[in-house]
């Protein structure tokens, strides 16, 4: 089982101090993965910009529940964020590109709809229900 490549990397860039959160993300079931997802923030709300992504190597369909020859829109693939136990963000990440050895899913949201990190904050994907991925936001 792979999950090729899904990170999720959270940059909280503040116009004083330009901090970045970052949360590497590994596998909690036997999948070779790693995540990203990335929160910029340009100075005021407005100008946030978060974007996830989420590679899983065709290879690991069976064990995730991967349905191919469908168009891949009826996958679940979830991105959440923890702050001490609670869930303080959850997002579906659609689905975005098929490659040869891979399929994306992926999203990109501007503006006050970002979610807001902290260091700290503990990142999970869920892949149609398989708790896949887990990481924790640092300072970087």
């Amino acid at each position: 089982m792979i999950i090729g490549a899904l990170t999720a990397l959270a940059s909280l860039a503040n116009a004083q101090d330009g901090t970045r959160l970052e949360a590497l993300l590994q596998p909690v079931i036997a999948v070779d993965a790693s995540g990203r997802a990335r929160l910029d923030n340009e100075g005021g709300y407005a100008n946030d910009d978060f974007t996830a992504e989420v590679e899983i190597a065709k290879d690991d369909f069976g064990a995730l529940g991967i349905t191919p020859g469908n168009g891949y829109t009826d996958e679940v693939v979830t991105l959440q964020v923890l702050r001490s136990g609670t869930l303080v963000y959850s997002h579906r990440l659609p689905f975005y590109r098929n490659l040869t050895n891979d399929i994306i899913f992926e999203t990109h949201i501007h503006g006050t709809a970002a979610p807001e990190l902290r260091a700290g904050d503990v990142a999970r994907v869920i892949v149609n229900g398989h708790f896949t991925l887990r990481g924790r936001f640092q300072v970087r």
